[in-house]
């Protein structure tokens, strides 16, 4: 039954592409054609659920990659979801709700935003603090299984005849993917991460976590504490119309704040936030970041932050060789590559790049570029550093939208450098590196009768005529 689930479905997304093919080669040449189509692309993965969906909303931020005119229609996907109907929603909630939630939905009204994976309500506890409540939409893990049990074929079948990496390569890229997207419908698991979130933010005067409630919440309702503000998104549209407020700070300054303590910093914590894309991130009437948004987080070892740092210092820096030693830290081991074939791609790259701005030179083609030059030679980097990739995708193209002349690789590789030596400091002082250090003072002790013998013998040796 659910093989015959999974063909009508691939059979659904064929004749969609081919509509969508037809749709173009008719309407080609009429007035406003991108507009007409954007809408259509937008419609089309709107409905086709949360994967494409999720697709278009990483779209929405690139306009180095497609037209500006399609850029400001997948926004919508962003926010602006399709709304389950009221009715059917009430249904829906009056049974997933435990008892400790069920006073509380039913207060319940239209939602204030309506995203892929859930609806979104503002809400008043009794006690008077405001909420955020929310609530996975129906159906949304089965469709996610079932999409991604057709991109698991085709990564099998056609893994090895799209781009320039093998077809394992391509099978644990959808993987990773599918359990991103299984654990963003997890509410739970997002629970947890605010915890960690919150504690390792809690030095920061200049972000906001919001707290959740695990009294209220459950695997399918997320209850946190309310945030006044507004979202990146709403700030980006009020600076294409001209009309941002009177902040006592400026725009461009927060924008510079989130690159470097939330993106760059995060590779002292050991994980990133994996979706900060401008829906998810706020600023408030203080001027504090707020995250809304802990389905995915990416967990990365000691040894890739530094081969990460390494790589990002190597690209803003336009040091090749620092880009070469992270590919010994991370990449496949024994991988066979031409050094001055590499050297000379790669220079060709960053010639441009260094201390270029965010409107001049896309920092996020640039990243892909070298890591394709890296996987086409043999390297097989973690995909922690990989999918940071997506982080990068999303600020990148809010920098273009808000701070246009922001230069990433001027920018970036003074906090990059500090990280990195704060990652060797705190390597050297933990607590394994006094361990090990200690077992070595240790036998060396222990050995050092022996070894002083070995000495005085060849001392003695070298001496005799």
């Amino acid at each position: 039954m659910e093989s015959a689930r999974s063909g009508m479905r691939l059979l659904e997304l064929l004749f969609v592409g081919v509509k969508l093919y037809l749709y173009r080669l008719v309407h080609n040449s009429k007035e406003n054609f991108n507009q007409r189509f954007a809408v259509k692309l937008r419609s089309t993965f709107e409905s086709l659920g949360p994967v494409y969906t999720k697709l278009g909303q990483m779209l929405s931020m690139r306009p180095d990659y497609i037209d500006d005119v399609y850029c400001q229609e997948f926004e919508l996907l962003l926010d602006s979801g399709r709304q389950i109907p009221r009715e059917k929603m009430r249904r829906y909630l009056n049974r997933i709700a435990s008892p400790s939630q069920f006073k509380l939905v039913q207060s319940l009204g239209d939602p204030i935003a309506v995203a892929s994976i859930s609806q979104v309500y503002q809400a008043t506890l009794p006690s008077g603090e405001a909420v955020a409540i929310k609530v996975l939409r129906p159906g949304v893990t089965h469709m996610v299984k079932r999409d991604f049990k057709i991109l698991r074929l085709l990564a099998r079948f056609l893994g090895n005849k799209v781009g320039k990496v093998g077809k394992r390569h391509w099978i644990d890229l959808v993987a990773e993917l599918e359990r991103w997207l299984l654990e963003e419908t997890d509410y739970l698991h997002e629970a947890r991460n605010i915890e960690l979130m919150r504690k390792d933010f809690e030095g920061y005067d200049n972000i906001l976590i919001p707290q959740y409630y695990p009294d209220l919440s459950s695997k399918q309702i997320l209850v946190m504490e309310w945030i006044d503000g507004h979202s990146m998104l709403d700030l980006i549209r009020m600076k294409r119309k001209e009309e941002l407020p009177d902040f006592d700070f400026s725009l461009e300054e927060k924008f510079e704040e989130i690159i470097r303590d939330v993106a760059i910093k995060s590779l002292l914590r050991g994980y990133f936030h994996a979706d900060a894309h401008p829906a998810n991130i706020m600023i408030t009437k203080e001027g504090k970041i707020a995250l809304i948004d802990f389905g995915l987080i990416q967990f990365f070892s000691r040894e890739v932050r530094k081969g990460t740092i390494l790589f990002l210092l190597g690209i803003t820096s336009n040091d090749i060789e620092l880009i070469f030693k992270s590919a010994e830290m991370l990449g496949k081991e024994n991988a066979q590559f031409n050094r001055d074939e590499v050297y000379e791609e790669i220079s060709r790259h960053l010639y441009d790049y260094l201390d270029a701005s965010a409107h001049d030179v896309s920092s996020t083609k640039i990243l892909f570029s070298i890591l394709k030059v890296c996987l086409e030679q043999g390297f097989q980097y973690p995909w922690s550093l990989v999918l940071y990739t997506r982080t990068a995708v999303n600020l990148d193209g809010q920098i273009l939208r808000v701070h246009p002349g922001f230069s990433f690789s001027s920018y970036g590789r003074q906090y990059l450098l500090e990280v990195y030596l704060e990652t060797l400091l705190e390597e050297h002082t933990s607590a394994s590196h006094v361990i090990k250090m200690t077992e070595d003072v240790i036998d060396l002790v222990r050995d050092l009768p022996k070894n002083l013998k070995t000495i005085i013998e060849k001392m003695a040796k070298e001496k005799q005529p």
